[in-house]
């Protein structure tokens, strides 16, 4: 009776784990996928990513040596590829674009879209923008705040090198 239980509950702890292995092995792949597609457009541009993050249906990387930021969003309709030289770059912010409601314990914002904006030296050149986080397409934020937080500092540092 004893080894029936323990095969029971080996069978079903079995059962439990498996969809987690699967999860993780999937995002694995897929961040490795998205690390590859990084690297070949940084390659495009004689670039070496020497720092990346991976969160939700993006990829960040940058070349710390020629100063060159790369940036790829894949959602389920298409796939986004950029890339900034931050030697034409004269400054970078985030943009975090909202809407601030009322209600009975408050006030609250809610983010809409968070984006790395990048206004380039030129005058004549529109700002590029790294879209982190759109509400329209992810129903909940999972990262991308403290992401884009982390990259514009980042970014800061490499136009005080």
């Amino acid at each position: 009776m004893e080894l029936a239980s323990a095969i029971i509950g080996g069978v079903l702890a079995a059962v439990c784990a498996v969809p987690f292995v699967l999860i993780t092995q999937g995002r694995k792949k897929r961040e490795k996928k998205m690390l590859q597609s990084l690297i070949t457009l940084a390659d495009q541009h004689d670039c070496k990513i020497s720092e990346h993050e991976f969160c939700s249906d993006f990829t960040i990387g940058i070349d710390k040596t020629k100063h060159f930021v790369f940036f790829i969003k894949k959602t389920k309709t298409k796939e986004t590829l950029q890339y900034v030289d931050l030697n034409a770059i004269q400054s970078c912010k985030v943009n975090n674009i909202g809407r601030t409601f009322r209600n009975k314990d408050g006030q609250h914002r809610e983010i809409e879209r968070l984006e790395l904006s990048f206004t380039p030296k030129a005058k004549d050149l529109g700002t590029i923008n790294f879209e982190f986080y759109d509400a329209e397409i992810n129903m909940q934020l999972s990262g991308e705040l403290q992401a884009i937080q982390k990259w514009s500092k980042i970014v800061d540092l490499q136009f005080k090198a």
